[in-house]
């Protein structure tokens, strides 16, 4: 059967304004997976193809949601139950339609004639990972990245960028780095010839970072970021205390992932309509754990 295909969707896809923000990580972040196969009970998520830590797009648009369902919440002196039940069932109301155009509704909500009910205005990419922390002899710690993650980065942001090669053996690093020592870089216990990289520069000074994340900044192999992202996050052991005795009870232990903080994410969102009055909060929680203090980021654009 041959299908037709609406050219004019294509069109409006592709004519769609692109914004780019950094994620960065403030407090432990756990995004899960699920119940986990191996050693860690509660592993974080991780793409597929390469085994590097993410954070979908529906946790970003999600935790984004949540804010502004409570802005609008507390604007109206309602609980922020109500207002979802408004945004679901697309209620005519101001505040309402400013949440339906940002996020869309759903249920029945979507299929009333309301212009503004179905999909949002904004649609929201996957976080992919850009700089992820590991131990440093010199400088606490570096902010490791690969030569694939800043092609994929340059590709995904549409920003002309070099591109490198790094051996296993090489670590390429910043300009004045706080963690090269004697033209030597040790991460964890793995010791690299370190060379200074003037297009490692190129690539971060466009980017909204601070100048102790840009001098700490080492660039891998593709193998050993691999390898290094899927061994040294942060692991930790939890139990559940018998409220009776004041002992754990029994089976009561577990482990669980983290994305170690300092880690950098990124992500695009793109936007058919601009809707008057929406932004991306700076700072925000993801994921779970928040009554332990896990999972606070902060939120920066990339101006390209």
């Amino acid at each position: 059967m041959k299908r037709t295909v609406d050219k004019s969707m294509f069109k409006e896809e592709t004519s769609m304004e692109r914004k780019t923000y950094l994620i960065k990580v403030l407090t432990p972040l756990h995004v899960g997976a699920g119940q986990g196969l191996g050693h860690v009970d509660l592993p974080v998520v991780r793409e597929a193809h390469t085994n590097f830590p993410y954070i979908p797009g529906t946790a970003i648009k999600g935790a984004i949601r949540e804010y502004w369902i409570r802005q609008v919440a507390e604007k109206k002196g309602e609980k922020p139950s109500e207002v979802d039940k408004q945004v679901v069932e697309n209620k005519n109301d101001k505040d309402i339609q400013f949440l339906v155009k940002v996020f869309g509704s759903a249920g029945e909500g979507a299929n009333t004639e309301e212009p503004s009910g179905g999909s949002g205005r904004y649609l929201f990419t996957d976080a992919k990972v850009l700089l992820f922390p590991v131990k440093s002899v010199k400088g606490i710690f570096a902010l490791i990245t690969c030569p694939y993650v800043i092609k994929r980065f340059a590709e995904d942001t549409d920003m002309d960028l070099p591109s490198f090669q790094a051996s296993d053996d090489i670590a390429l690093v910043y300009k004045d780095s706080l963690v090269a020592e004697r033209d030597r870089v040790l991460l964890e216990e793995f010791l690299f010839k370190a060379e200074q990289k003037d297009e490692l520069s190129q690539v971060f000074e466009k980017l909204p970072l601070e100048d102790y994340q840009k001098r700490r900044i080492v660039c891998v192999s593709d193998t050993v970021f691999k390898d290094m992202v899927s061994q040294y996050t942060e692991i930790q052991t939890h139990i559940k205390i018998n409220p009776d005795t004041g002992t754990v009870s029994k089976p009561a232990l577990w482990t669980q992932e983290y994305v170690p903080t300092e880690t950098v994410f990124y992500f695009n969102l793109f936007v058919r309509e601009e809707v008057e009055g929406f932004d991306i909060p700076q700072k925000l929680h993801l994921g779970g754990d928040i009554t332990t203090g896990k999972g606070f980021v902060s939120f920066r654009e990339v101006k390209t």
